[in-house]
């Protein structure tokens, strides 16, 4: 496994096409945290699925989750 890339926010602001063209997932950071990461669609294992099955995947965690939504939805 490859170690991860880190770009600054700077780097991120100043190379943004070429960060995001060379389609490696980046832990962005700032002031030497990481603040987020940018993961391309093309390294998630979902990236041939289609909408049906996102939506179909989706609805099946929402059923799995209704009683904490519904008591979250209630506060």
């Amino acid at each position: 496994m490859d170690a991860m890339r880190y770009v600054t926010m700077t780097e991120l602001k100043q190379q943004a096409s070429r960060i995001l063209d060379e389609k490696e997932p980046t832990a962005i950071l700032r002031n030497s945290k990481v603040e987020g990461y940018y993961v391309p669609v093309e390294s998630l294992a979902f990236a041939t699925t289609d909408d049906a099955r996102v939506a179909e995947l989706t609805q099946s965690i929402l059923d799995q989750r209704s009683e904490v939504l519904a008591y979250l939805s209630k506060r």
